[in-house]
């Protein structure tokens, strides 16, 4: 097959096109069935949502084949990457309607258990599901299984980053990877000639060195074959496979689109003509295999079914309020559990009650007594990678030049060659694929430590961190967990060009759902990444760059773990107290050293959930705060913490509180780079505005 040509088995009045493919009679009748119970529930749908009874809802019919057609070529150990149109896939794949309604319904998803029904929760950031299958499939395929991942999306997402990224890395990995683009010729109103200057979609695959199929969407014994076959080569270790099924929504994008707006009545009335549902219907009358009663039972039990579904979830009632700070982390922090009881005093209610296995509590630092190494911070993070990796057979340590020339700060040095390539990854350069294939990994059971370069490329990967990393816990209600650790170097100082130098925590401690991290020493780093990689929570570890061969510690050579969450006193003192983190704690340290006054220094460590307790009680001794840190001030961590201070401790304080931070402006270039560093001057005139206020 040429490979512009489309792949079709019967054509629009039931005939077939060649030969017949002798498939198992029941099969058809399976297919017939499903379509029209996707067909019934989308329709169902919509009528619940014009009556306000759930919220906006993406369309399928027309696109029955692509689904039912492909989800029945798959084993039951397949997995499936969704997008937010594919309720015909899920259905077919066991998942309940009622839980597939309670998501459009808006509710918590309590039952949408992903590995029980092995398809992932609707993906709404668009094509970001490809590099999650990609990830997934290489963990399958590295643990010897016969698993296969299969990923839907449509034309629109062809354009989006992740679409590359996806392709690209199963095309480099080689993994048992199926993506099916639903090509229904229009991304809301864009039409596919703006969307992308090439002929066919499917002739993309061949930029990334695999196979693509172009398939009669409407056909859906033709996307069962192709389909098929794309999984039989996926599984039998011959690499991925993109098919491109031509299809058609009959209506539009979803419930808050007008389509009359870029469609001609007339051509969706040419499409309906091709309508698979009738189209199967009349290939079984030709073969002699078609009752009209079976047919008109089959309408009755999709309507009865879909309508059991809908009066049940109606009777259910909604989840108390605790049930909306749930789920977020492995277990609450306590101050979000101080959040909901304000919010739940405000309104009168009784407060909730946790028990102590679902609260984050925070231990105190405990090293080992066994044998210790001078070891810098770059060696000690060596150290607890090399570790975890002994330790845990799922943990992969990945990203750009990790492998081969141990990262560009020579932190991975020597990994790969105690580990192996499969262990150690040197993946393709682009940011978004080596978080979103992490992303898949964990999905898989593993745990990822994704490299990013530099502070300043983490941007791309940004969809992927805030969007899944720090969401898919609270997505599915605490059924799966994604304990993915994203390092990368942190900070200025060092002489280097734009977005080498970036500092930017504070994105991340605003993103739900995500643990940051900041050492300022050898054995916290050590200690504190031993934890991340043992914890149940998605963790953004930032390494500053000044500190990774700045010094050395004394370092516990065997395992320990330090508790995340909890900041330490670098310094003790009386007259005021300084909070810091990062490559400001030996600034701080050489200014309190020099100062006339007794400066307490807390180094946060943990940037979330940071140590309220530590900062509040230093406070309570001292009377006086001065926050420092090096990016710029506004919306900061040190902000966060004068926020709190503020509310908490207002009449602890002697005078206001003082911020030492960096300028609200890019970096500026190396040659002036010391026009904007705190140095210890700096935050000694800090320590003396702070003092004398």
């Amino acid at each position: 097959m040429g490979r512009f040509e489309t792949l079709s088995i019967i054509d629009a009045q039931g005939a077939l096109i060649g030969e017949d493919p002798a498939l198992d009679p029941e099969l058809y009748q399976t297919m017939y069935r499903n379509m029209v119970l996707s067909r019934a529930l989308d329709r169902k749908m919509l009528a619940l949502q014009r009556q306000g009874r759930i919220g906006t809802y993406a369309m399928l019919e027309g696109q029955e084949a692509v689904q039912i057609g492909s989800a029945l070529a798959l084993e039951p150990n397949d997995f499936v990457f969704p997008s937010y149109r594919e309720h015909g896939v899920q259905v077919t794949r066991g998942l309940p309607m009622e839980v597939l309604l309670a998501y459009w319904k808006g509710l918590p998803n309590a039952a949408w258990d992903i590995e029980k029904y092995r398809t992932g929760i609707v993906a709404v950031p668009i094509a970001s599901q490809l590099p999650h299958a990609v990830g997934y499939s290489y963990m399958t395929q590295l643990r010897g299984e016969e698993t296969v991942a299969v990923t839907y999306f449509g034309d629109g997402a062809t354009s989006e980053v992740d679409f590359h990224s996806g392709m690209n890395f199963a095309g480099v990995w080689k993994t048992p990877t199926v993506f099916i683009c639903a090509n229904n010729l229009y991304a809301i109103s864009v039409p596919y000639e703006k969307q992308t200057a090439s002929e066919t979609i499917a002739q993309k695959a061949e930029a990334y060195g695999f196979e693509g199929l172009r398939v009669d969407g409407m056909d859906p014994i033709a996307m069962y074959l192709a389909t098929k076959l794309a999984v039989r080569r996926a599984r039998e270790g011959r690499g991925p496979t993109l098919i491109e099924a031509m299809t058609y929504r009959y209506g539009p994008h979803a419930t808050a689109d007008d389509d009359s707006l870029y469609r001609d009545p007339a051509e969706v009335e040419a499409w309906k003509e091709r309508d698979a549902i009738e189209r199967l219907r009349r290939f079984l009358v030709r073969r002699g295999e078609w009752d009209e009663r079976v047919g008109e039972k089959v309408r009755d039990e999709v309507a009865d079914a879909v309508e059991a579904a809908v009066v049940g979830l109606e009777a259910e009632p909604l989840p108390e309020r605790d049930d909306a700070v749930r789920h977020g982390f492995a277990r609450i922090p306590e101050h979000i559990v101080d959040q909901l009881h304000a919010m739940e005093r405000s309104h009168g209610e009784p407060e909730t009650e946790f028990g102590e296995d679902e609260i984050w509590r925070v231990g105190h630092d405990e090293l080992p007594d066994g044998p210790t190494e001078s070891w810098t911070m770059a060696e000690a993070i060596n150290a607890a990678l090399g570790e975890a990796i002994e330790r845990d057979e799922g943990v992969v340590v990945m990203g750009e030049d990790v492998g081969l020339a141990g990262g560009v700060f020579r932190v991975t040095e020597g990994l790969q060659e105690r580990f192996g390539e499969q262990r150690v990854i040197d993946t393709p350069l682009n940011e978004s694929g080596i978080v979103g294939t992490a992303v898949g990994m964990a999905l898989a059971g593993a745990r990822p430590v994704a490299e990013i370069q530099f502070d300043g490329f983490v941007y791309p990967a940004f969809d992927q961190i805030v969007s899944h990393l720090g969401r898919f816990r609270f997505r599915t209600r605490g059924l799966s967990s994604v304990p993915v650790v994203v390092r990368f170097p942190n900070g200025a100082g060092i002489g280097a060009h734009e977005h080498h130098c970036d500092s930017p925590e504070a994105y991340f401690v605003h993103a739900p759902g995500l643990v940051v991290i900041c050492p300022s020493t050898p054995i916290d780093a050590k200690g504190l990444l031993a934890a991340a990689l043992t914890g149940d929570d998605p963790v953004i570890f930032l390494e500053p760059k000044v500190l990774y061969r700045a010094g050395r510690d004394e370092v516990p050579t065997d395992h320990y773990t330090l508790p995340i969450g909890r900041a330490r006193v670098r310094r003790e003192g009386t007259d005021l107290t300084l909070v810091t983190y990062g490559g400001m704690v030996p600034v701080a340290l050489k200014a309190a050293e020099r100062s006339d006054f007794d400066v307490e220094v807390i180094d946060l460590r943990t940037l979330f959930p940071w140590d309220r307790e530590t900062v509040l009680e230093s406070v309570a001794k001292t009377g006086r705060l001065l926050l420092v840190q090096e990016p710029q001030g506004s919306a900061g961590v040190a902000a966060e913490v004068a926020a709190v201070v503020a509310e908490e401790a207002m009449y602890d304080l002697k005078g206001p509180i003082v911020r030492v931070t960096g300028f609200d402006v890019p970096w500026p270039q190396f040659a002036i780079e010391k026009h904007a560093l705190i140095d210890a001057e700096r935050v000694l005139a800090g320590i003396n505005q702070t003092a004398s206020a």
